[in-house]
């Protein structure tokens, strides 16, 4: 088998070492599928902290694991993308995912994420925890779909992503997914839904929706489900999210018709009013009718330049 790793021969050499003790292949192969604190890991291995601790940094060394702070807490993971996502595909397709040790991992995996379920639906507010328990209907799904059209998802990141309930419908056509939210206790429970479901290429970022802590111009798509309507600032929450996005990257706008009503008499002149402000063409505005819902989808796009335009 052929590795796709870094052309320079010391690069290569540096990362077959790095992978090359049981317990680093056994890191690399669970922060390939979550992202994982310290402790976590430690329960998972069953290894003191200062040994796992030093493992990981031999790997963030290694250019192979990515690592960022919540608060108090500190979550690793295997790159998301770039070359080091392709090098630690290539380096842990080498291992056999049926092994004893790995599934055993695999299974204690699934213990920490049924925990942190737990420990997230114990701290959010009853009425928060049973909004994100809900999942969308098929029709309210298909809506979404037909809305969206064949333009591929690209990067997806998305706003106020709460149980991380959109991004993980839509995570399967993107190439990589971002979830922001400013509740701790909100990204505790996506987490465990979306790295539950085995959607590994999702990550996860505190974040306030009027200071997203992105480069410029680093997203194709993002969408915000039914945040915009309670927002204080909604077109400087679309202002923002136009910055993290490249030129022609559309944003998809979820909201409750009758929300949008309280605040203006024609909800879709709401929307179209809102993207104008933040510079962004408005697309597509397409309802979506269910029994218990009456919802506006609205796509807009941040223009190309000039140049490009013509």
């Amino acid at each position: 088998m052929s590795l796709d790793l870094p052309a320079s021969f010391e690069r290569t050499v540096g990362l077959l070492r790095a992978v090359a003790e049981p317990t680093r292949l056994r890191l690399l192969a669970l922060l390939a599928r979550a992202e994982l604190t310290v402790g976590e890991l430690c329960d998972i291995l069953g290894q003191s902290q200062p040994r796992v601790s030093r493992h990981l940094k031999l790997l963030g060394d290694a250019g192979i694991l990515d690592r960022f702070r919540e608060q108090h807490c500190v979550y690793y993971r295997a790159p998301a993308g770039g070359g080091g996502r392709e090098a630690v595909r290539a380096l842990l397709a080498l291992a056999d995912p049926a092994d004893p040790v790995l599934e055993r991992d695999r299974m204690r995996l699934q213990d920490v994420i049924a925990a942190r379920a737990r420990a997230a639906v114990a701290q959010l507010s009853a009425g928060r925890a049973e909004g994100e328990d809900e999942v969308f209907p098929e029709e309210i799904e298909r809506g979404l779909f037909r809305a969206l059209g064949e333009a591929p998802i690209g990067v997806l990141l998305d706003v106020g992503t709460g149980g991380g309930r959109l991004l993980a419908l839509l995570s399967a056509q993107a190439t990589r997914a971002v979830g922001v939210d400013i509740s701790r206790d909100a990204l505790r429970l996506a987490r465990t839904n979306v790295h539950g479901a085995g959607l590994s290429h999702c990550e996860f970022r505190h974040g306030d929706m009027y200071r997203l802590p992105f480069e410029g111009a680093a997203f194709d798509t993002a969408t915000i489900d039914r945040v915009l309507g309670d927002a204080a600032e909604p077109v400087r929450a679309l202002a923002e999210i136009t910055r993290t996005l490249h030129p022609g990257g559309r944003v998809v706008v979820v909201e409750d018709f009758d929300r949008l009503a309280d605040l203006h008499p024609n909800p879709i002149a709401v929307l179209r009013q809102w993207f104008a402000g933040a510079g962004l063409e408005c697309v597509r505005l397409h309802p979506l009718d269910t029994e218990s819902r009456h919802l506006l989808v609205a796509i807009a796009r941040r223009p190309l330049p000039a140049s490009a335009a013509a």
